[in-house]
């Protein structure tokens, strides 16, 4: 195992630790928020890590095929596909967000800004993920 493999899982173990640390025992001591901040923090490490760690492994194992992936990214047709789906789904973004702003200033909720906000990131992604495919049938 290379060593940028070990600190993947080392942030895996370690965001696990604190967010379970912080679900378990930091929330009687802790006020609600710095604990969720912590319990957040820790679970979104964890995710990365255990990501980045199946990624190196899986590229440790087969070098072959990530050699390929690394160059079918970089192609230049590919790369003009992912520059104008991202161009397409960044304008609907914007007019999405702005239509979220309007929906909360209507609403009144503070809670609706993020959840909206978050629901129109995703919805962005989505989008994008579409216009690639769409793209790639295309050109």
């Amino acid at each position: 195992m290379r060593t940028k493999t070990k600190v993947f899982l080392a942030l895996s173990i370690l965001g696990a630790a604190a967010g379970i640390t912080a679900v378990l025992f930091l929330r009687d001591v802790l006020t609600a928020l710095w604990s969720g901040i912590i319990m957040g923090a820790g679970f979104g490490l964890f995710g990365f890590g255990v990501a980045k760690f199946a990624f190196s492994r899986w590229e440790e194992k087969d070098p072959e095929i990530m050699r390929i992936n690394e160059v079918e990214i970089n192609d230049e047709r590919n790369v003009a596909i992912r520059r104008r789906a991202k161009a397409v789904s960044g304008d609907i973004l914007q007019w999405l967000v702005m239509a979220g702003a309007w929906v909360t200033i209507i609403m009144g909720a503070k809670l609706w800004i993020t959840l909206l906000l978050i629901g129109v990131f995703i919805l962005k992604t989505a989008v994008e993920l579409l216009f690639i495919a769409y793209y790639q049938r295309k050109m």
